[in-house]
Parts: structure tokens; C-alpha cells; sequence
């Protein structure tokens, strides 16, 4: 907590020396939403052109307009639930900052989603689930406290996979997500709905979790940059500890500037999280925006992991727009290392999930949560990601201990692939790893075109995803992940900011159905409204669902019905109350 209070003490302090310079001269425009930034929200308060209330009511705006179609075409559905406390909060930022014409903190007034796994104490924490309705936590996750304390403003939480699993952004609790730049296509998972409300300017800073590419799929499916830190960087306590073991939360983005200052607020010690508090980290990790910061590096491609070939399944449109990204790295003064085999990590991960029923027996348990334990969630009825209550309950009861074998297992495995991975590092003097998302190079429902995110994650790695064009047909983004050496997260930041330097504007999504009747809706009745096409979803279709067989069960066209249905009736009932 200390260096956090420096850190956002000499941020204030530095912003309070330009703040004068800057309203004298500046001739900057009136705030516009799309593709703002924390710097251009900024500059906007401060030269009086706009508000806190004024930036938040455009970002509600824009979410009741553009969340949800009533037409043919699939919604995005990227968000959960909407805070309703965002106007009082930023009110009070208002207050304080005509008080004494200082911003709060580095996040003064930013809009921030939380994935739906991530306490807040003023909105539920379902972890995407229909079995968890209703679940409000009494205080905030470590991390999104640390988001508060800076100023930002939690708009609320974004739909995700049910209980994290997934790569498909499916969900009893919530239905279906779509990816922005083509809404019929997979917006990747879990984080489905943080990386898509980034990616449409839903929000500046969407924060998910990330086990075996949570973070990073659904940021490159939706072109935004997305951090995977090393495990133990970010404190877990207040997130829903499924796969507590691998998990971590991270930041998106569309800017590695705006990546960057909100890594420094959350990666943090805390006393309570054991794995974070033995690590040494920069006083701030804005200190790696450099330009330059590729120059003299070593990247090395990997081609293999074990015996899986990371691009065989990549059309060659999308290949040539590959090879023409590592060609214009290799103009930056980038030494490329072509065909690194990682012939022996170990992709098991059946073990991870080891302890997982402990840690979250001790999570529902800490507070008056809407179910007491696992076993509770089974008997529900109302999950559909385990199956029946039966399968459920069988699931449950396999799940090993903590204090498992099978728990030191997974420790040994996650071990030996980061000193594996490190040492294929050091013995070809490389500064990070590149690898394609996936291996079509962008997004796909097809799961084993995603396992290239496993290094990372069964390692303990931190991974940054990049986008580098976009296919020459459909416009979909094509990403790939930069992996470096564990703790590292400083120098990735350092390269991938060097890049996006390099490269011309990125495309923005075509968003373009919009719902002017939905504008009209306050907060709440948005919300319930979110809540039951989630629960449409679940009793028309998952619950009768296979695990594993969602995208194929509950398609864009399905949901889309359900959607239009449910606002048609919601229409219906505002004219019968009008004519009375």
C-alpha cells in the first residue's frame, strides 16, 4: 500500500505541474468517446471540456445503445450488469475536483469493467453463472479496491464463460457473447465479455483472469492488447477461485500506455495472498514506454510445443499478413530466431484444478454468499457447465485436496515448464517468445487451435497479446502473444509499446446496430432486463445442453431470438403503459 500512496502521490503531483501549462494553451477538442484514453479523458477534465458525470453518461449511453441489437444481427452482449452507483461516484469525483483542481489519482474518472468473477461491493459477482444470481459480495476484491483508491469508476461487470470455462463466452447466467469486429464469430473466453467491451469502447480498461489463456484469446479475437502477468504479481483475494492455482487477473486495453498505468495500480503486495508478496516490482511500469524499446532484442518464434506444429492450421492469407508483421519488427533492429521447439514442455494440465474445491468452500464461506459451498452450486439446478446435478456433484467429488499429491503435482509441472522455457530462453540469448494466438491466427470456436496459450499459463509466465492486422476479406483481427521470462512483464510492456508505435492506426470495429429504445431505460431496468435474456438462454437451451457442446447448441441466430424476443416484450409493455 505504500508504494502505491507514492506512486500515486508523485503522479498527482506531476499532473498538477502540466495541469496550468496545459489550460492556457490548450486547443484541445471536446471529449470524444471512441478510442479514448485515459491521457484524453484526462486533458478533457482538466481543461474543463467535459465532466466525470458527462464522461460516464456518454459510456452508459453507448452500452444501452450498442450492447444489444433488436435486429438479425447477433449482439455483442459484452456486458453483465451495470453498476448503478456510477453517476454518484462521479459526482464526487466532480466535487473533489472543483474542490482543488487535482485529479484523485492515475485513474481519475476512467471507466473500468470488471469480469463478473471479481468482487465489487456494489454490484453481484455471478462468476457467469444463473446458480449465483443475486450473490453480492460485502467488499471489494484486493484489485478492485486498488482500482477505486485511484479513481476509477467500475461501470460494473462483463459476461464471461460460466465459471471461467470455457473459450467461448457462453454462459448460463448471461447467454452468449459476440465478437465485435463480426458478432456471429467467438469473442474467445473466459473474459469474453472484459476484451469485447474494450474492443467497442464500452469502457477504457476491462480486467479479466487469465488460466490457460483467458486474457489473452479474447483480447487478440477482439484486437485490443491483453497482459497476463506472472502468477503472483496480482493479488487473487475477492475472485472467484476457479483455478486458483494457474488463475490470474489481469488488464485490456487499447492503448499499452493505458495497460501500463493500470498495471501499477493493481500489482500490488498483499499480506493476505502469500504469492504476491516476495516479488520485487518497478516503481512503475509507465517507465518502459520507449519507442525503442525493440531495438537490440532477441525474439525467438516458436513453431512446436511437444509435437504440436503452433501454425498448422493458419490459411495463408492470414500467414502472409504474419510474416509481413515479423519482417517490419525485423526493421525496428529485431534479431529474429526462427523455429524454437519446446519439444519438452509438458501440456498436462489435469492436475490444476487440484485444491480447487477448498479454496472455494473458504470463498462462498466469507461472506453471506447466495450458496454455502460447491456441492451447494450442483444442487442448484441452475449451472449448466458441470451438466446435471448428478454429473455435477460426480465432478465435485473427484476434485483433489490441496494438501494432494496431485496438488504438488501441478506444482512440479508448473515449475519445471518455467525453468524449461527460461533455459530454451538463455541458451539462445532471447529477450522474449512470439507465438500466434491461435493457431488459425484469429478467432475460431475451435479449442485446439487455442492450446498455444498453454505456455504461459502452465508455467507461470507472463504473456502480452498484440495485434497485427487484420484478414484481408473479413477485417478480423490477427494477434499474437509475446512471452518473456517470469516477473518480466516490464520488458513485454517495453516491446509491445515499441510496436504499437511502429504500426498505423488500428481498424475499429463496425459496430452498427443501435437501440434508442434501450437509451430510454434506467439502470435497473437495463439490468433486469440482461438478467432475463441470460435466464432464456439457460432454461431454453443450456439446460439441456452437453458441457463442451455450447457454441454449437446455443448459436448467434439462437440467442438473437431470444434477445429480440425479450426487447419486443419489454416494448410492448412501455406502449400498454403509455395508452394509460
Amino acid at each position: 500500500m505504500k508504494k502505491i500512496k507514492i506512486i500515486i502521490t508523485t503522479l498527482l503531483w506531476l499532473i498538477t505541474i502540466t495541469t496550468y501549462a496545459e489550460i492556457d494553451s490548450s486547443k484541445n477538442d471536446n471529449f470524444k468517446l471512441e478510442e479514448a484514453t485515459i491521457d484524453s479523458i484526462h486533458d478533457a477534465i482538466i481543461n474543463h471540456k467535459t465532466s466525470c458525470e458527462d464522461v460516464i453518461a456518454s459510456y452508459i449511453s453507448r452500452i444501452k445503445n450498442y450492447n444489444l441489437s433488436d435486429t438479425t444481427t447477433p449482439s455483442i452482449n459484452a456486458i453483465a450488469r451495470i453498476n448503478p452507483n456510477v453517476f454518484e461516484q462521479a459526482k464526487t469525483l466532480d466535487q473533489r475536483f472543483l474542490s482543488d483542481n487535482r485529479l484523485s489519482g492515475p485513474l481519475h474518472c476512467i471507466p473500468v469493467i470488471l469480469k463478473d468473477n471479481i468482487d465489487s461491493y456494489d454490484s453481484e459477482s455471478t462468476s457467469g453463472s444463473l446458480s449465483l444470481l443475486g450473490n453480492q459480495p460485502v467488499k471489494d476484491a484486493f484489485l478492485a479496491s486498488h482500482l477505486r483508491a485511484a479513481g476509477a469508476i467500475i461501470l460494473g461487470k462483463s459476461t464471461m464463460d460460466e465459471f471461467a470455462s470455457g473459450v467461448s463466452g457462453i454462459s448460463g447466467g448471461n447467454g452468449r457473447v459476440g465478437n465485435v469486429y463480426d458478432t456471429t464469430q467467438n469473442p474467445g473466453g473466459s473474459s469474453s465479455g472484459s476484451a469485447a467491451a474494450v474492443s467497442a469502447n464500452f469502457t477504457v480498461i476491462g480486467i479479466g483472469t487469465d488460466n490457460s489463456g483467458s486474457i489473452r484469446v479474447p483480447a487478440a479475437f477482439n484486437g485490443i492488447f491483453g497482459l497476463r502477468p506472472s502468477t503472483g504479481l496480482i493479488s487473487q483475494r475477492g475472485i472467484f477461485p476457479r483455478g486458483n492455482m494457474d488463475g490470474i487477473a489481469g488488464p485490456m486495453a487499447r492503448t499499452i500506455k493505458d495497460l501500463a498505468v493500470v498495471l501499477d495500480v493493481i500489482a500490488d503486495s498483499d499480506t493476505f495472498d502469500r504469492k504476491t508478496t516476495k516479488i520485487s516490482r518497478p516503481t512503475s511500469y509507465t517507465e518502459f514506454l520507449n519507442k525503442n524499446g525493440l531495438q537490440g532484442k532477441r525474439i525467438g518464434i516458436i513453431t512446436k510445443i511437444a509435437e504440436n506444429d503452433t501454425f498448422e492450421d493458419m490459411p495463408e492469407d492470414t500467414k502472409s499478413v504474419f510474416k509481413n508483421a515479423i519482417d517490419n519488427i525485423q526493421k525496428l533492429n529485431v534479431a529474429i530466431i526462427n523455429n524454437i521447439n519446446l519439444a519438452e514442455y509438458n501440456l498436462d494440465r489435469k492436475y490444476n484444478q487440484a485444491g480447487e474445491k477448498n479454496d472455494i468452500n473458504k470463498y462462498l464461506a466469507s461472506y453471506p454468499s447466495v450458496r454455502k459451498n460447491y456441492k451447494d452450486i450442483c444442487i442448484s439446478k441452475r449451472t449448466s457447465v458441470f451438466g446435471s446435478e448428478k454429473e455435477c456433484l460426480k465432478f465435485n467429488g473427484k476434485l483433489y485436496d490441496t494438501n494432494s499429491m496431485e496438488y504438488k503435482k501441478a506444482l512440479e509441472i508448473f515449475s519445471k515448464n518455467k525453468n524449461y522455457v527460461e533455459e530454451i530462453m538463455d541458451k539462445n540469448n532471447l529477450d522474449a517468445l512470439l507465438i500466434p494466438v491461435s493457431s488459425t491466427g484469429t478467432a475460431t470456436y475451435n479449442p485446439h487451435a487455442m492450446r498455444n496459450e498453454k505456455i504461459a499459463s502452465n508455467a507461470g509466465l507472463p504473456g502480452i497479446t498484440i495485434n497485427v492486422g487484420y484478414t484481408p476479406k473479413s477485417n478480423m483481427p490477427i494477434g499474437f502473444e509475446l512471452i518473456g521470462r517470469q516477473y518480466s512483464e516490464g520488458k513485454l510492456i517495453e516491446m509491445a509499446y515499441a510496436y504499437e508505435q511502429s504500426i498505423s492506426k488500428k481498424l475499429l470495429p463496425p459496430i452498427k446496430t443501435s437501440n434508442s429504445f434501450l437509451e430510454r431505460l434506467d439502470i435497473n431496468q437495463y439490468n433486469n432486463l440482461l438478467t432475463q435474456i441470460g435466464y432464456d438462454s439457460y432454461e431454453k437451451v443450456l439446460t439441456n445442453s452437453t458441457p463442451g457442446k455450447f457454441p454449437d447448441d446455443l448459436t448467434a441466430n439462437i440467442f438473437q431470438e431470444i434477445v429480440i424476443k425479450r426487447i419486443t416484450m419489454l416494448q410492448n409493455e412501455a406502449y400498454k403503459a403509455g395508452k394509460k
